[in-house]
C-alpha cells in the first residue's frame, strides 16, 4: 500500500514537470526578434540554459529568454524525465523511510 501511495505521488510530481523547461526540451529563443529552435542540453547554472546550436558550438542564454515549444512530444519527454528522476532516486528511499523533514527543503518539489 505504501508503494502505491508513493508511486501516485511520483506521478503527480512528474505531471508538474510538464509545463516547465527541462533537459532535452525543445525551446524557442529569440535573438534580435528572430526565433531559434534549440534543445536544452544543460541547466547547471541557475540563471541560464545551455542550448544546442544547429550551426556550431552550444551556447548559454538567460532562462527568461527561453520558451518551451508546446508539442505533445515535448510534454511527454518532460513527464518521462520527472518520472525517471523520482523513481530512480527517491522512490525506494521514500518507501523505506518516508519523506524525511530534510527532503522537504530540497528543490525537488
Amino acid at each position: 500500500m505504501i508503494k502505491l501511495y508513493y508511486w501516485l505521488k511520483i506521478i503527480w510530481l512528474s505531471l508538474k514537470w510538464v509545463p516547465r523547461i527541462n533537459l532535452g526540451d525543445r525551446v524557442v529563443w529569440l535573438e534580435d526578434s528572430w526565433p531559434h529552435s534549440c534543445t536544452v542540453i544543460n541547466g547547471v547554472c541557475p540563471e541560464s540554459w545551455k542550448l544546442s546550436s544547429p550551426f556550431g558550438d552550444p551556447f548559454s542564454v538567460k532562462r527568461s529568454e527561453c520558451r518551451k515549444i508546446r508539442t505533445a512530444q515535448n510534454y511527454l519527454n518532460s513527464f518521462k524525465s520527472g518520472y525517471r528522476f523520482y523513481m530512480g532516486y527517491w522512490f525506494s528511499i521514500w518507501c523505506r523511510r518516508g519523506i524525511e523533514p530534510w527532503v522537504r527543503n530540497c528543490n525537488i518539489w
